[in-house]
């Protein structure tokens, strides 16, 4: 007697479910969207601020420009290195992206910078036709006289 199988099908499945990984795939791109703001918003250089006591906090806004000054004097305009030579035409490229009225150039200089480049970044901007100039700073560390 040969006793054979009924309603059995042994075919492979071959069909794959992508729903699942288009709902993961969905998710992760969310978050990665609202945690990319956060990278924007602080620059990715760490630049020691001199403090100052009438410092204010500020957040960045549309017609920013940042320009950093790191302790070795090297300049980054938007991210970008820049040699002392290119500056004014970096500065310019830079206005010309800003899509505000109000463009405000950002100094974000070390404590060890020289001063001279301090002043040259502001010259520079004021021959661009950047006249908006901001000195970034940060709130003094708290002192404790104990004694």
């Amino acid at each position: 007697m040969a006793m054979e199988r009924q309603g059995t099908n042994d075919s492979i499945i071959a069909e794959i479910n992508i729903t699942p990984l288009t709902d993961v795939m969905l998710v992760l791109l969310i978050i990665f969207m609202v945690t990319a703001t956060f990278f924007v918003t602080e620059p990715a250089m760490e630049v020691d601020l001199p403090p100052a006591v009438s410092s204010e906090r500020a957040t960045r806004g549309n017609g920013e420009i940042t320009v950093i000054v790191n302790r070795e004097g090297h300049l980054f305009v938007e991210g970008q290195s820049v040699s002392a030579d290119r500056l004014t035409q970096a500065l310019m490229d830079a206005a010309r992206r800003v899509e505000s009225d109000r463009k405000l150039v950002v100094v974000r200089g070390d404590r060890e910078a020289a001063y001279g480049q301090i002043i040259w970044i502001m010259d520079s901007a004021r021959l661009v036709g950047l006249r908006h100039v901001s000195l970034a700073t940060e709130e003094p560390e708290e002192r404790s006289d104990t004694g």
